[in-house]
C-alpha cells in the first residue's frame, strides 16, 4: 500500500494521442465506494497494474486494506462511464495504525488522528488524459471538509511527474523524499487539510531542481525549501518548482 500512488507511467503523457476521440466530462460521473465494492476494487488494481510498463510506479494494496479504507477508514470513489468502472480513488485515515506518513514529519503526534493519506488512484488505460483523477480528488475534498481531517499527505514517485503534477494541482506541495513500500525513492507530499493553504502575498524567490538528482533536491528540503510547480519537457523530463515556505506544523501552528 502506499499514498498518492499512480497508474500513469513514468515518462509517459496522460494525454490521449486522439482529442478529438475523447467524451465529454459530463459522460463520467463519480460515486463513493462502500464495502461491497471490495471484489470490483481488486479487480481493477489487477487490471490496471497489469498493463503498467513499468509497475514499479503503482504500488498494490492488500485485500485487508482496501476494505479497511472502504469501511470506515477511509474514503474510496470510482468514475463510471457507461455503466463500466474505469477510474477509483482511495483516500486512508491511519487513525492509531502503524502505517502513517505524519510519522515521517515533525507533525506532534496529537494530530495523527486527524490524518488522511491521499492514497491509490488508478485509471485504466483506456481512460487516461480525461482528467479523471482531478474528478476525483474534487469529490474527495469537497467529501472531507465535513470531517476532522485537518493533514493530508501524499506519496508519488520522481520518476513520474504527471501524477506529480495532478497532486500539485490539488493543493499537495513535496516536502521532502523518503524510500517507502520496500526502499523505493518517493516525494512526500502535504497538504494542509481540505481546505488547502491560503493565498500568500510576495512570493520568496524560486528555486528549480530535475526531479532525477535526488541528492539536490534531499539538500533543498532540508534548508526548507518546497515544491510548488513542476516543468515537463517533451522527453518527459521534469524539474520542480520550489519555494521556501514553512509548513504549519513546523512553526507551531496546527
Amino acid at each position: 500500500m502506499t499514498s498518492g500512488k499512480s497508474s500513469q507511467p513514468s515518462g509517459k503523457s496522460p494525454a490521449s494521442s486522439d482529442e478529438s476521440s475523447q467524451p465529454p466530462a459530463a459522460t463520467f460521473g463519480v460515486r463513493r465506494l462502500g464495502p461491497g465494492d471490495l471484489g470490483l476494487l481488486l479487480g481493477l488494481q489487477e487490471r490496471v497494474h497489469s498493463a503498467l510498463a513499468d509497475p514499479s510506479v503503482f504500488q498494490t494494496s492488500t485485500p485487508e486494506f482496501i476494505a479497511y479504507c472502504l469501511a470506515d477508514g477511509g474514503r474510496c470513489y470510482a468514475v463510471e462511464h457507461d455503466g463500466e468502472t474505469v477510474a477509483y480513488r482511495m483516500v486512508y485515515f491511519p487513525r492509531d495504525r502503524a502505517f502513517n506518513l505524519a510519522k515521517d514529519t515533525a507533525l506532534p503526534p496529537s494530530e495523527y488522528h486527524r490524518v488522511g493519506h491521499w492514497d491509490t488512484v488508478a485509471v485504466l488505460p483506456r481512460w487516461r488524459g480525461h482528467g479523471l483523477a482531478r474528478l476525483m480528488n474534487t469529490r474527495a475534498l469537497a467529501d472531507l471538509a465535513g470531517t476532522d481531517i485537518r493533514h493530508l499527505f501524499a506519496t508519488s514517485a520522481p520518476s513520474n511527474p504527471y501524477a506529480v503534477r495532478t497532486l500539485l494541482e490539488a493543493g499537495f506541495q513535496p516536502i521532502g523524499l523518503v524510500r517507502k513500500f520496500g526502499g523505493r525513492l518517493r516525494f512526500l507530499l502535504y497538504r494542509p487539510g481540505p481546505a488547502g493553504r491560503p493565498a500568500t502575498a510576495g512570493e520568496p524567490p524560486e528555486l528549480t531542481v530535475a526531479c532525477s538528482a535526488t541528492d539536490a533536491l534531499e539538500r533543498a528540503f532540508r534548508d526548507g525549501w518546497t515544491g510548488t510547480g513542476i516543468d515537463i519537457d517533451g522527453a518527459g523530463r521534469a524539474r520542480l518548482r520550489m519555494r521556501r515556505r514553512p509548513l504549519p506544523f513546523s512553526t507551531g501552528q496546527v
